[in-house]
């Protein structure tokens, strides 16, 4: 690719057409060089059934490309025409209270068998007359697939049956598989099952959730496959990605990578604020798993991403929140949005021309990112990352925990390692999956890992018992594939391993109110004299061979280990003993594990900064994003240039609020 695709999205369909050159225009001298047109435009495409216009969007397109803007088109399937609800009501999924009505966007049925095929014909004619058009780059496929997480329709009950069917073959195998005994909800026959959205007490037993989970995924994903295959037959060596709002989302993308080019999320982490910058980890998180799903290319697409600050933040922020993603893989970022709709839900988002046309106060900042990214980013298109740290996630571990909203108790314990790991170690790190080599870290974290395969376990074993450090909760190893507990003492398949065993437990909510009024602090005291808060379940421990690291601070539990470390063949294994609600927790072991293993940073920054690096061509670059507003200084241990001034860095070094260090390790 070469350069780095910077723009806006824009919809063009809500316009008169003679607006269209104004704004294709004033991208130009914005700098911008892509958009992202489309992916809500079937009335437009299809007003009526079998009448397909392209026209339009065509001109769009060639006229953006006069301006030097390339397009980012996207299929149109996240919608539904009126005509077809009219004729076909079944097109669009439920919910708890019933069937959708027609209106708004998105809760079409995946089950369904007549949307399928509409959305087969529509894909199959947009691919035809727009596949070929030199002026589109690449293709995203529907918007923001998985949402609005449910579908509890008749058709998805019957889908869900013919799924069961094929998994399970014998009824027999799924009652042993979802423990049916319990309350005498065994059944004789696979039509005997129903979704059960509005069932007494326990309706959704834990193999039933979680086998639920598995098919909402497998529809979506389904439908994505669908279309890529539809595409690749019309637009050449383009390339095609979704955008989901994270990729530790609702379906599995991990699956999506058997089609996908490239993964991309839509960035709405909020900017950086005052001087609190850790929320910013939330994104490095997704932009690693990005970077992963991406099958080994180092980079993916940041389909949206906010485009102004508020007004009680200072210029900056989104420049330096553009230039982290630009320092984990990003090769794109598209800004939502270009300019706000006169009319329909999506009113009032922060845009970058105002309503009456003019810049809003952004624009100096994206013009500078612009300019930076023109000159600069073909110096790291096609680099790797190069991590010794990482972190395991997993799709279904996440759908077996308690819960349905995306960034439930999983994902926020994962965010919280990644982020406290990368801040405490300023190192580079992956995200990685259960089925990946462990084998090339140095530190592998996998929080929650309550099931896992025979030979992840036993690979992970291998990692540890080879030298390499494994960081896991007491939590690990406890269930089955079907999310039911191991007749064993947690953590289960690690016990051996972790050296420690759970002798019982305590909320630290119930915690709080046995120690109301006695002066006890509810913390985690770790043997660096850090404290942190723990969250969730507190567990009291047995030792075997393991010693503490951290001890907490109150009730009985006093001075009892939280966190522990124990020697296993040559690695070792590190056990915390609660979950968290915040980062610091996890930067503390973090800092533990850097003193005593020595593990250094790829450049010693203070606090508020975030440091990654890019290898290419056996050049490695350094890149620091201030994240807070106030200034940071520091002198570097390792010889640098700074590529954006052009001077070799010598003695202290400022980095000012919201700024970057883009620099190249001499």
């Amino acid at each position: 690719m070469g350069e780095f695709y910077i723009g806006s999205s824009y919809y063009p369909e809500w316009w008169p057409e003679e607006q269209w050159e104004k704004d294709f225009a004033k991208m130009a001298e914005l700098g911008f060089n892509v958009v992202r047109m489309g992916e809500f435009a079937w009335s437009w495409y299809e007003p009526r059934e079998g009448e397909y216009n392209f026209e339009p969007m065509i001109r769009a397109v060639n006229l953006a490309g006069k301006y030097g803007i390339k397009t980012i088109m996207g299929t149109t399937t996240a919608v539904c025409p009126p005509w077809l609800y009219k004729k076909y009501p079944e097109v669009k999924g439920g919910n708890e209270r019933g069937d959708y009505d027609f209106g708004g966007r998105k809760g079409n049925c995946l089950s369904s068998e007549i949307f399928l095929e509409y959305a087969r014909k529509i894909t199959e004619e947009q691919a035809r007359a727009l596949g070929g058009n030199p002026n589109i780059i690449g293709w995203q496929l529907d918007n923001e697939p998985g949402f609005p997480f449910v579908c509890y329709d008749d058709r998805c009950e019957k889908g869900f049956r013919e799924w069961l069917r094929a998994k399970y073959g014998t009824i027999d195998a799924l009652n042993r598989a979802w423990f049916t005994m319990m309350w005498s909800n065994v059944y004789n026959d696979f039509d005997e099952i129903m979704l059960p959205v509005n069932a007494a007490e326990g309706g959704w037993f834990p193999g039933l959730r979680l086998d639920y989970r598995r098919y909402f995924s497998f529809i979506f994903n389904r439908l994505l496959r669908m279309e890529t295959e539809i595409l690749r037959k019309y637009i050449g060596d383009r390339f095609i990605f979704t955008n989901y709002p994270g990729v530790n989302w609702s379906v599995s993308c991990q699956d999506a990578m058997e089609f996908l080019d490239y993964a991309g999320w839509d960035n709405y982490v909020p900017t950086p604020y005052n001087d609190y910058y850790r929320y910013q980890f939330h994104s490095c998180m997704e932009h690693d798993l990005a970077r992963r799903l991406s099958k080994g290319k180092g980079k993916f697409v940041v389909a949206e991403q906010t485009a102004v600050a508020s007004a009680n933040q200072l210029p900056g922020v989104v420049r330096a929140q553009t230039w982290i993603d630009v320092a984990q893989g990003a090769f794109a970022t598209v800004f939502f949005e270009w300019r706000s709709p006169l009319g329909g839900p999506e009113q009032g988002y922060g845009t970058i021309v105002e309503l009456n046309g003019e810049f809003a106060e952004t624009w100096p900042e994206l013009a500078r990112l612009a300019r930076e990214l023109k000159e600069h980013y073909h110096k790291i298109d096609g680099a790797q990352t190069v991590s010794e740290i990482a972190t395991v996630y997993s799709y279904e571990n996440s759908w077996a925990t308690p819960g349905w909203v995306v960034d439930g108790a999983y994902d926020q314990d994962f965010f919280n390692i990644h982020g406290g790991l990368k801040n405490a170690f300023r190192q580079n790190l992956d995200a990685i999956f259960p089925t990946d080599d462990f084998s090339k870290y140095r530190v592998v974290a996998a929080p929650n890992l309550k099931f896992l395969s025979e030979d992840t376990f036993n690979r992970l074993e291998k990692f540890v018992a080879d030298g390499g450090i494994l960081i896991i909760n007491a939590e690990c190893g406890t269930r089955d594939e079907f999310n039911n507990l191991l007749p064993m003492i947690r953590p289960g398949l690690f016990a051996k391993m972790a050296g420690a065993e759970v002798v019982s437990t305590i909320s630290v909510a119930d915690m709080a109110k046995q120690q109301a009024g006695s002066g006890d602090e509810i913390a985690v005291l770790f043997a660096n004299g850090e404290k942190a808060r723990p969250a969730g379940m507190m567990c009291k421990l047995r030792l075997t061979t393991a010693e503490p690291i951290a001890v907490y601070t109150c009730g009985k539990l006093k001075d009892m280990p939280a966190v522990t470390i124990n020697r296993y063949g040559k690695g070792h294994v590190v056990m915390f003993c609660s979950t968290a609600d915040s980062q610091e927790y996890f930067e503390a072991i973090g800092h533990i594990l850097r003193d005593r293993f020595d593990i250094r940073p790829l450049l010693n920054v203070p606090d508020g900064v975030i440091v990654s690096s890019r290898v290419k061509d056996g050049k490695e670059y350094i890149l620091a994003v201030n994240a807070k507003e106030s200034a940071v200084t520091f002198t570097p241990d390792i010889p640098l240039y700074d590529e954006l001034n052009g001077r070799e860095i010598t003695g202290e070094v400022t980095i000012e609020g919201y700024d970057v260090l883009f620099a190249r390790k001499l």
